[in-house]
């Protein structure tokens, strides 16, 4: 793969590998390489929880709680690859570690670094979520692990609606209403370490309105299919626990975006058999709830 040449949009950006670092549009991001990464003063790290095995942090100049950019931070997939972010979010720059690879770098920056930048630069909030096209909106499934979040999303998409998201839907809010930026193209309906997944050709790339989101609660093989909305705390709690890339970076600003978002988008909780042959009742549920919700 010719990197220089090399592009691909998430987020709502045009990524451009080890091309011009002189960034002049708003919808592009620059990845460089670099032989040597550093931050001076950075003795605040976050170190993250992961299943991949590999020790990885973030560190900063300041207090999470007192970031803001422009600012320098640094973070560190050990012995695989560093970024470093100089106070632009649309220039990064990499430096190749021990076990380095080109696959292994973009899994990274696309399914971590990235969310996080545009976190930590506040463009977008995020949410852990599968996403796709129902009636020209974003339809959100979440829930806790294992709820069946990529298996739902997979089965949409092979019902032929656009993916819009397979794990971190970047959200914002526009003239009173709430937005999804599709992440990007890559669809994981299986549990595989640092593998970005499959290409899905019917890719929604450009920004959707949200739509209905949707609580999964599994339960028993031969139980009903039902689709109760929550209200309330315990629909706020269930869209705290949704969030991703839960930094302690801007608290009041997320907090009163949550609860705006609480406010105004309508959660459901729906009970989903553990039985795979079922799932065509669960899609023809979620369609005939979407359509009366119009």
């Amino acid at each position: 793969m010719n990197r220089k040449k090399y592009k691909e949009y998430v987020y709502g950006y045009k990524l451009v590998f080890d091309g011009n670092s002189n960034t002049s549009s708003s919808t592009l991001i620059n990845i460089n390489e670099v032989n040597s990464v550093s931050l001076t003063n950075s003795s605040y790290r976050v170190d993250f929880q992961t299943n991949q095995n590999r020790e990885i942090y973030l560190r900063t100049t300041s207090l999470l709680e007192t970031f803001s950019m422009p600012a320098r931070w640094l973070f560190c997939v050990e012995g695989v690859v560093s970024f470093l972010c100089n106070g632009n979010t649309q220039q990064l720059y990499y430096k190749k570690e021990l076990h380095y690879s080109d696959d292994l770098m973009r899994y990274w920056l696309i399914h971590i670094v990235l969310p996080l930048a545009l976190t930590l630069d506040a463009t977008y909030y995020f949410l852990h979520t599968g996403s796709v096209n129902i009636n020209n909106k974003a339809v959100l499934f979440t829930g806790e692990s294992y709820a069946g979040k990529s298996t739902l999303t997979d089965y949409f998409l092979q019902k032929g609606h656009a993916l819009v998201s397979d794990d971190k839907l970047a959200t914002f809010q526009k003239d009173e209403k709430f937005y999804c930026q599709p992440s990007h193209a890559y669809h994981r309906p299986y549990r595989a370490r640092e593998d970005l997944g499959k290409v899905c050709k019917n890719f929604n790339s450009q920004e959707l309105e949200m739509g209905t989101l949707y609580w999964l609660e599994p339960v028993n093989a031969t139980d009903d299919i039902s689709i109760t909305e929550l209200k309330g705390l315990k629909k706020f709690e269930c869209l705290r626990y949704a969030t991703e890339m839960d930094l302690g970076v801007k608290l009041k600003e997320r907090f009163a975006y949550l609860t705006q978002l609480a406010n105004r988008v309508k959660l459901y909780s729906i009970k989903v058999p553990r039985d795979m042959q079922r799932l065509e009742e669960v899609y023809d549920a979620i369609i005939t709830h979407n359509t009366t919700q119009r």
